[in-house]
């Protein structure tokens, strides 16, 4: 049995080489978070070689306040408090730690009171609500210096790191701006008119979806003067007609600079538990958001540094003072960038399809989908094709989040697309989950995206390298992508890193053909064609005479 003593050396230890291990991930999301895990980890471990060589009075208050002042401080920060932005996934290194700091913690409750710090303290209850009180305090009082410290150091609210997967940084101070100053969560009253097997969305309780937001956000997302050289909206990248993806192998933002990833539809994104091809980290469309905004590297919108300048835009003109009145009343300057960053995340969460001939048939219209279709839609669910296992449920996707979702699952995967080096190497400027993980198993893993009208969302795979549905069948049969010469020459179905679930299998023509009906099958005409999310400058444009 271990003693009391080493008990405590045994649980920070613990917690500071955790710490250290995960500060290199957070610092590639939030290099302030980096930095903040790498200093705790420090001060642990530091702590526990005092704590062997010089026990005594001395450490009482520095051993509480490592211990139950850093859960304090994770508590405030990760749950539904002022100090976060709302409840936050546990995931194995934040559960183990807060074990054993707890641990720690009640261990030097129970050696205070029996006097290892000098005097034997008084009634255990009392003992623990004053040191309660004590680290709960100085987490808050952490915590709140840094939010107020958020404007010289913008990554602190976990601005993400990523567009279209990318490397990208947002500098934008949007504390001061109006992103960080959310106001008290209002009862929803969006009408979401869902049909049968669709759940409701969930919708962060300081954004609400109101029919206002949504339409101020339909008109900012068409909009180019969101662009700080007035060439580029959201739209150009994410077209209707399109399913809201943008018909390119990649894009590229408003100055011209190539992006790295290519454009996923929007099509129910309200539903996806990860925003982004590769960053498991970016889970609220409210964050996503900033990156298109706000990146420099690579520019997207360009706004970083015009912000005064495009913010003017709207203030001045008179159709935008109606729209912004009237999506948050009761404001005396509506005009900022959490509002609109609002707008635009409500306009996307209204973004439902659901009425492909695939769902028309699941409503019970069994003329809906074709011979071939049906065939193809066995083949899809079948065990031997294994595509549901990564496209499953009811938007298709292993990504899902809806109102009620209790274990959020955020899966990637590793497709054998390349294999650079007979190690499972991808291209430098694209290697998935690892460019924020730092973890070498995580190269070469991407999010599997919903299917939803996938025949209008081509070319394919993040950095649209697949021209067509039937070369994406063809490459999961093979089991990988073999690419014979050039520099991203090698065998990915040998990749030690593919997912076991591209293992390969044998179609004939007609399967081939047969599963690709099914995939056209989930085309949804409504969705493309729905006034409700159309461009309203070009719908102003038919009617001038």
């Amino acid at each position: 049995m271990f003693s009391f003593h080493q008990i405590v050396g045994i649980c920070l230890a613990l917690a500071g080489v955790i710490h250290l291990l995960i500060a290199p991930e957070h610092y590639a999301h939030s290099p302030a978070h980096g930095l903040l895990f790498g200093a705790i980890g420090i001060a642990q471990l530091g702590y526990v070689g005092l704590w062997w060589r010089r026990f005594g009075p001395a450490l009482r208050l520095p051993g509480l306040l490592l211990s139950g002042g850093v859960v304090a401080l994770w508590l405030l920060s990760h749950l539904a408090t002022p100090f976060a932005h709302g409840p936050h996934p546990v995931d194995w290194a934040a559960a183990t730690t807060k074990l054993a700091e707890t641990g720690a913690f009640l261990t030097l409750l129970r050696l205070d009171h029996a006097g290892a710090f000098g005097r034997r303290r008084g009634n255990p209850a009392a003992l623990l609500a004053r040191s309660a009180a004590l680290c709960l305090g100085s987490g808050a009082l952490v915590w709140g210096g840094a939010l107020a410290a958020a404007p010289a150091l913008p990554h602190l609210a976990e601005a993400p790191g990523h567009s279209h997967d990318g490397h990208n940084h947002v500098h934008s101070d949007l504390t001061s701006s109006g992103y960080a100053a959310a106001p008290a969560a209002a009862e929803e009253t969006y009408a979401w008119n869902l049909p049968a097997g669709f759940p409701l969305p969930y919708v962060p309780p300081d954004n609400p979806m109101t029919a206002e937001k949504v339409e101020l956000g339909r008109f900012l997302f068409y909009d180019r003067r969101l662009s700080a050289n007035g060439t580029m909206a959201c739209a150009s990248c994410h077209q209707q007609a399109l399913a809201f993806s943008d018909g390119k192998t990649t894009p590229h933002g408003s100055t011209g600079e190539p992006l790295p990833r290519n454009s996923q539809g929007l099509a129910n994104v309200a539903y996806y538990s990860t925003l982004t091809w590769a960053n498991p980290v970016l889970t609220d469309l409210e964050r996503q958001i900033l990156i298109p905004m706000f990146s420099e590297f690579p520019v997207e919108l360009g706004i970083t540094g015009h912000e005064a300048e495009v913010l003017a835009r709207f203030r001045a003109d008179p159709r935008y003072q109606t729209l912004f009145a009237a999506a948050f009343p009761g404001e005396a300057d509506p005009y900022t960038w959490g509002n609109i960053v609002k707008a635009l995340a409500s306009f996307s969460r209204s973004l439902i399809s659901a009425d492909s001939p695939y769902d028309r048939y699941l409503a019970g219209n069994l003329d809906a989908l074709s011979g071939a279709a049906l065939r193809g839609m066995d083949l899809f669910l079948s065990e031997e094709l294994e595509c549901h296992h990564c496209h499953g449920g009811f938007n298709f996707t292993g990504s899902i989040r809806q109102r009620n979702t209790v274990f959020v699952e955020a899966p990637f995967h590793n497709t054998g697309l390349y294999n650079l080096d007979g190690r499972g190497a991808y291209p430098p400027n694209n290697t998935g989950v690892e460019a924020v993980s730092n973890r070498p198993e995580d190269m070469g893993r991407f999010r599997a995206p919903s299917l939803r009208n996938v025949a209008l969302t081509a070319p394919y795979m993040h950095d649209g390298s697949m021209a067509t549905l039937e070369e994406v069948v063809r490459f999961y049969e093979a089991g990988g992508r073999y690419i014979a010469d050039g520099p991203y020459a090698g065998d990915g179905r040998r990749s030690p890193l593919k997912s076991g679930l591209v293992s390969g299998f044998t179609l004939t023509d007609q399967e081939r053909a047969d599963l690709i009906a099914f995939l056209e099958a989930l085309t949804d005409t409504t969705f493309i064609t729905d006034p409700r999310f159309s461009d309203p400058f070009a719908a102003e444009a038919r009617v001038v005479p």
